[in-house]
């Protein structure tokens, strides 16, 4: 038998914290004090009582601190430039300072974008990722 596949550049999906294509992103905050100090945090955890994945709020930190926001997906490490890919938390446009091959693991995207403090205090927040005119599915945040 012979069949027609449709071959795309790009097909941008962001992964979720519970594999199910919906709700907490798959991601981690990378924290840049302003006195240079850097560390990991998660924005999820699995909570036993839940039997779920449950969000940890994003804190922007005292003024100084620069917080990136790191989350993974496939389908959008060959977009055409970073100018065709951009990014909305909350309903509002971020820069996307990376969009590409993570690097450790085969098959697995990364994008990088700078959380603005400007979220503070809003909780459930939307992410949004467009590559190439193609938008990837939507997931969630939590922001102190």
């Amino acid at each position: 038998s012979s069949a027609m596949a449709e071959i795309e550049q790009v097909a941008p999906g962001l992964f979720t914290a519970d594999a199910g294509g919906r709700g907490l992103a798959s991601a981690v905050v990378f924290r840049v004090k302003a006195n240079g100090e850097q560390s990991y945090e998660p924005v999820a955890v699995f909570d036993n009582g839940q039997g779920k994945m449950v969000p940890v709020a994003i804190d922007p930190g005292p003024q100084g601190d620069q917080v990136f926001l790191l989350f993974y997906g496939t389908g959008f490490r060959n977009n055409s430039g970073m100018n065709n890919v951009s990014a909305q938390l909350g309903g509002s446009s971020v820069q996307v300072s990376f969009a590409g091959a993570q690097g450790s693991f085969a098959g697995l995207d990364q994008a990088n974008v700078l959380l603005p403090r400007s979220l503070a205090g809003r909780g459930e927040v939307n992410l949004v990722l467009t590559v190439d005119g193609k938008t990837a599915n939507t997931v969630k945040l939590w922001v102190k």
